[in-house]
């Protein structure tokens, strides 16, 4: 009850939303939503994870659909930048709202949960066409980093059409898998020799 009142009032009033402002929106005290939740920086913790897990659950319905490795990637970039979008204001809360000064560990409260999906993918790709597969838990943090700032950018900006943003970031993870015949743009990837 408490998360989903949080949720609620910081996608209507935006991430900058008060533990007060929460309480009230909930019908408790401000003690009470301590009690319940903790902190600003719990309610980050608590909000991350809701948010990480139905995240998941959208990237893993586009990616399932793809028709191949390149379609998988640009499935799960569209389906990161769609449900940051549609959930702007508690993504933003969530990568930016805490107070604490270990910033490190509230950045990554997204990414962990999405680095597992995106390593196994990659460490089987790789593997499958002899390259080296034990670079895919740095590389998915890697992909996350330049996706998730990419993202904050066009959420911030949006000075460019999400298909494009789509393509160009699809285009820069793709050729990142360390394989020749990375698409051109506006190219349909080739397909890689067995």
């Amino acid at each position: 009850m408490l998360l989903a009142a949080a949720e609620r009032l910081i996608r209507e009033n935006g991430p900058s939303i008060s533990l007060e402002a929460i309480a009230t929106e909930a019908g408790v005290t401000k003690p009470t939503l301590y009690r319940g939740v903790g902190d600003r920086d719990a309610l980050v913790n608590a909000l991350a994870e809701r948010l990480a897990d139905r995240m998941a659950e959208a990237v893993q319905g586009q990616v399932a659909e793809a028709s191949g490795p390149h379609q998988g990637l640009r499935s799960l970039v569209a389906a990161y930048l769609d449900f940051a979008a549609r959930e702007r204001h508690l993504y933003l809360f969530v990568t930016a709202g805490g107070t604490r000064d270990d910033r490190v560990q509230q950045s990554l409260l997204l990414a962990d949960g999405a680095a597992r999906q995106f390593s196994e993918p990659i460490a089987a790709y790789r593997a499958a066409h002899g390259a080296d597969p034990n670079v895919a838990t740095v590389w998915s943090y890697g992909f996350l980093g330049a996706l998730h700032f990419a993202t904050l950018w066009w959420l911030r900006d949006q000075a460019a059409d999400i298909d494009i943003v789509i393509d160009q970031i699809t285009s820069l993870l793709w050729s990142g898998m360390g394989l020749e015949n990375s698409p051109r743009s506006g190219e349909p990837p080739r397909e890689m020799p067995e």
